[in-house]
Order: C-alpha cells, then sequence, then structure tokens
C-alpha cells in the first residue's frame, strides 16, 4: 500500500478510468449489492414471520425477536461503525461488515430452532448495520456536490425497488419452497457484492485519527436499544404498558446524557454538532416525515388488503409492484432535476404531490377498485422519487468529505428510531380508533335505523330456518357486529393515511426552510487517501 495525495478538484480524488466508467459509478456498483440485500432482508423476513412461529411452534412474542433482534443490533452498530471506517478504513470495514451479512445470513439458514436463528439474526443486523451508511458515505464522497441528485437517484433505486420486490419474492417462497431460502438468497448476491468491492473500491481513512469514545459508545448501546425496543413493544403492549414507558424512559435518559457527554468531547462516537448546520438539521427533519409517509403506506397498504380485502401476501404484493417500480424509473429523472434547479422546488413539489396521494389514502374503502389505487400509487411513487433522496442530498449539502461517514451514519441511526416510531404509532393508532368508530356506529343502531331495520329482518330470516327468537335474534346481532367491526376498522386505517397525510404536510413546511448548497462546500480541501 503506498500514500497517494488527493489532487484538489472539487475536493474529490481523481481516479483513472476503469472498465470504461469513472471511479465514481464503480463504486455505486460496487456497493449497490449491499444496500440491496440489506433492505431486501428487512422487507422479505417480516412476510415469514406467521411461517416461522408454525415451523418452531413459538409464541407470537418469542417469534417477533427475529425480527426486534435484527433491528436492535442494526441500531446499536450503525454508530460503532463510522468509528472504525475511520480508524481502519472504510473499504476495510464495509467489507468486513459485508462479510459478516452474508455468513450470517447463511447462519440463518442453517438454523434448527428459534434461539439459533435469533442469534443470527443478531449477528446479521450487526453486520448490516454499516452496509447503508457506508455505502452511501463512499458514493457521496466521490461525487461532487453538483452531481449529488444522480448519486443519490442511483442509490435510491435499491432503496425503494426492495421493499417491492421483498413481499413479492417472500410470498413465493414461502408458499412454494422451503423457508430457508429467504435467508439464503442474500449469500450469492453477497458474495459477489463482496468480491466486487475488493477489487474495485479503494481505501480511505480520515488522515486523523480519533480515540474511542467509549462514554459515547455504551450510553448510545443503552440509549438507543432501549429506546427502539420500547417502541418496537409498544405495538403489541400499548404506549401506556409498564414494559414499554420504562425502556423508553431509560433510552431517552440515556439519549440526554449521550448528548451532553458528545458535545463536551472533542472526538465524539455521534458528532452531534453536525446538527448545527442547518441543512443537516432540517434535512433530518424533513427525511423524518418522509419516512413516516413511506413506510407509513408500506405498513397499513398490505395489512389492508390481505385482512380487509383477503388477498394473499402474493396478491398484495403484486398490487404493489406496479409503483416500486416506477419510483425507480422515476428516481434518475428527480436526480437529474436536483443537480440542474436545486432540491429545494423538487421536494416542495414532490411533497405536495405526497401529501395529496396520501389523503386519496384515507379515502380506501372495500369498493375502492385496484385501478384506482393503482393511480393512487403510482402518483406517489413520483412523490417519493422527488423527495426522500433530495432530501438526503440537502441534510449532506454542506458535510465535509472527512466528516462524511459519520454524518451518514447519524443520518441513518436517526433514521432507524423514526422508522420504528412511524410504524409503531400507525399500528397503535389504528388500534385505539377502530373501538372508537365502533362504539360511535353501534350507539347509532336503533330499531328503527336502517342498520336496525336490517337486523329485524335478519332474525325473521333465522326464525324461518328453524331457530327460535331468542337464537335468531342473536345470530343477526353476531352478523352485523362483524360488520360493524370491519367498517371501525376500515374508518381506523383512514384515520391513520390521515395522520401521514399530516406528517407528510408539515414536511412541505419544513422544506420552505431548506437552504441552497454553501458555495465554499462544494471545495473540500483535498485529504489524504490511502490506496491499495
Amino acid at each position: 500500500m503506498s500514500n497517494v495525495q488527493a489532487l484538489p478538484m472539487g475536493g474529490q480524488t481523481i481516479h483513472p478510468r476503469r472498465f470504461g466508467l469513472e471511479y465514481k459509478w464503480l463504486v455505486v456498483i460496487a456497493v449497490i449489492f449491499g444496500i440491496f440485500t440489506s433492505v431486501l432482508d428487512a422487507t422479505i423476513v417480516n412476510i415469514a414471520i406467521s411461517k416461522l412461529q408454525a415451523v418452531f411452534g413459538a409464541s407470537l412474542d418469542r417469534i417477533q425477536w427475529i425480527s426486534t433482534g435484527y433491528t436492535l443490533a442494526l441500531t446499536v452498530s450503525i454508530p460503532i461503525f463510522s468509528y472504525l471506517a475511520d480508524r481502519f478504513g472504510i473499504k476495510r470495514t464495509y467489507l468486513i461488515s459485508s462479510g459478516l451479512f452474508v455468513f450470517a445470513s447463511a447462519l440463518c439458514g442453517l438454523s434448527w430452532s428459534l434461539e439459533s436463528l435469533v442469534f443470527a439474526r443478531i449477528l446479521q443486523g450487526l453486520g448490516g448495520g454499516a452496509l447503508m451508511p457506508l455505502a452511501t458515505a463512499q458514493i457521496y464522497a466521490e461525487f461532487p456536490p453538483a452531481e449529488r441528485g444522480r448519486a443519490a437517484a442511483t442509490l435510491g433505486v435499491p432503496v425503494l425497488l426492495a421493499p417491492a420486490l421483498g413481499p413479492t419474492i417472500g410470498g413465493f417462497i414461502i408458499q412454494y419452497a422451503d423457508w430457508r431460502l429467504i435467508f439464503y438468497l442474500n449469500v450469492p448476491i453477497g458474495i459477489v457484492g463482496v468480491l466486487v468491492g475488493m477489487f474495485i473500491l479503494h481505501e480511505r481513512r480520515s488522515p486523523v485519527v480519533r480515540p474511542l469514545d467509549v462514554p459515547g459508545l455504551i450510553l448510545s448501546t443503552l440509549g438507543f436499544a432501549s429506546l427502539v425496543y420500547g417502541i418496537a413493544e409498544a405495538g403489541a403492549k400499548g404506549w401506556d404498558s409498564l414494559t414499554v414507558t420504562g425502556f423508553m424512559g431509560f433510552g431517552l435518559l440515556c439519549i440526554i446524557l449521550l448528548v451532553i457527554v458528545e458535545l463536551g468531547t472533542p472526538t465524539p462516537l455521534l458528532d452531534l454538532r453536525l446538527l448545527r448546520d442547518w441543512n443537516f438539521a432540517f434535512g433530518n427533519l424533513l427525511a423524518w416525515t418522509l419516512q413516516i409517509g413511506l413506510f407509513g403506506a408500506l405498513f397499513l397498504l398490505p395489512i389492508f388488503l390481505q385482512s380487509l380485502r383477503g388477498l394473499s401476501p402474493v396478491q398484495a404484493a403484486l398490487v404493489l409492484m406496479p409503483s416500486a417500480l416506477l419510483t425507480a424509473v422515476m428516481l434518475p429523472i428527480g436526480g437529474i432535476l436536483v443537480d440542474r434547479i436545486g432540491a429545494k422546488p423538487v421536494i416542495i413539489v414532490g411533497v405536495l404531490a405526497l401529501t395529496l396521494t396520501s389523503y386519496a389514502l384515507s379515502h380506501l374503502s372495500l369498493q375502492t377498485s385496484f385501478t384506482t389505487l393503482q393511480v393512487w400509487l403510482l402518483g406517489r411513487s413520483v412523490a417519493l422519487s422527488f423527495t426522500l433522496q433530495p432530501a438526503q442530498v440537502v441534510a449532506l449539502y454542506n458535510v465535509p468529505r472527512e466528516a462524511m461517514a459519520r454524518a451518514v451514519s447519524l443520518l441513518n441511526l436517526l433514521r432507524q428510531v423514526i422508522v420504528a416510531f412511524g410504524t409503531a404509532l400507525l399500528s397503535t393508532y389504528v388500534q385505539n380508533k377502530t373501538p372508537i368508530h365502533y362504539a360511535h356506529i353501534a350507539e347509532q343502531i336503533t330499531p328503527v335505523s336502517p342498520t336496525g331495520m336490517v337486523i329485524s329482518k335478519l332474525a325473521a330470516l333465522y326464525q324461518g330456518q328453524g331457530l327460535d327468537a331468542a337464537h335468531a335474534q342473536a345470530a343477526a346481532l353476531r352478523l352485523i357486529g362483524l360488520q360493524v367491526r370491519l367498517q371501525a376498522t376500515i374508518l381506523g386505517f383512514h384515520d391513520a393515511f390521515l395522520l401521514t397525510a399530516g406528517i407528510v404536510a408539515c414536511g412541505g413546511l419544513i422544506a420552505l426552510l431548506l437552504r441552497p448548497a454553501q458555495r465554499h462546500a462544494r471545495t473540500a480541501p483535498p485529504e489524504p487517501i490511502i490506496m491499495e
């Protein structure tokens, strides 16, 4: 290995072209494997939970650790990997994490018990924690700010395509093949990604070696693990559960202490000083609202289509797939617009469209045609192409190249927390709103109301079939009760979609506060590059 001084060309290092491509595009090709497998894995496993529960004969609380263990490990590993990238090199750290992810995926497929599977999933999460932030950091470090719109669009293709393919692929595997294939699927893709990364990526590490911030590591691990676990449990146990409030309270206390410690440390594990940058702070806030808008639909729609419309998991996934494919097509267009006219106007248009389409979903019913639903979903796809990745571009506008790994790690860590919070929030929101609507509908049923008259006719019909008056009335009430419960659940979903529309609309207000990129940020001072 030899030390090569970076040349001051917009803060970017000049590398020779290979295979007819500039190095920055080779980086995209190299890391896209890791991004795709990590996002695909998070979505493909969720659809297999019921199957795995049957296979291992486990309760729902125990089987949920397949997802919870992965999420907790992924969350706590993100901060440490930014330090390791600065200390040992971003290429080396990324490849080791990719190798761990591949090894753990194979171990998941070989699992012989629920405990062994949960252990393998925790290892998988530890490896997966570095894939997204370090892949993103390598891409953004090579693309100058004026070209990051296209870079973000390319990065967004696997990020948004994998959640659409995951349920479809997972559904087919669960229905027609062995569940172990869900995990083995990562192995060949991951191995190719590791080999490509070994031969293409150049090593780069921070010129200043920071000591490990042990207090920050302990507090961030305890704080974010406790907070995410408490949020995850809220969906099943409710926000007022002692378990939820206890873990969330302890997690928030640790995070408050973490902020105090990190702001007083010259070499923090989590560089919270980055939040002093206007665009990084407001870009993160904007991304939070958009994440809830994106994952709100990804979480709620499959449940609505399967539980209320009676579709199979594969059928529901096929309904959602066209919109995801359109997103992959539209992302490059959104990236080009960001590079040409700036991110702010593109984001504002996208947020407006996302708000309107999220509001449209609040009118979803059992009678809504799939054509109408597709129009709404396709509109959301265009909106997401103009918002989610451009928001990340804005957040990283003014981040120096040498701080990119730390900035992206912090951004991804906060994203993990908000996704967990948004999913739990919407889940409990539907659960809490449904009984309220049920009581409201039920109190309007009287003997002279249209529904009351239907009950009388049903009771008479059951009596005509041989039931006595009491049993006939009970059967009629039971049937109407099911219909009332169904209607109340639909209204609960309406409220949840309306909530996502309101949250996304708040993102529009945040987008108005974004500032254009600082000119001096386009020419960062050169840094030493370690190349093999």
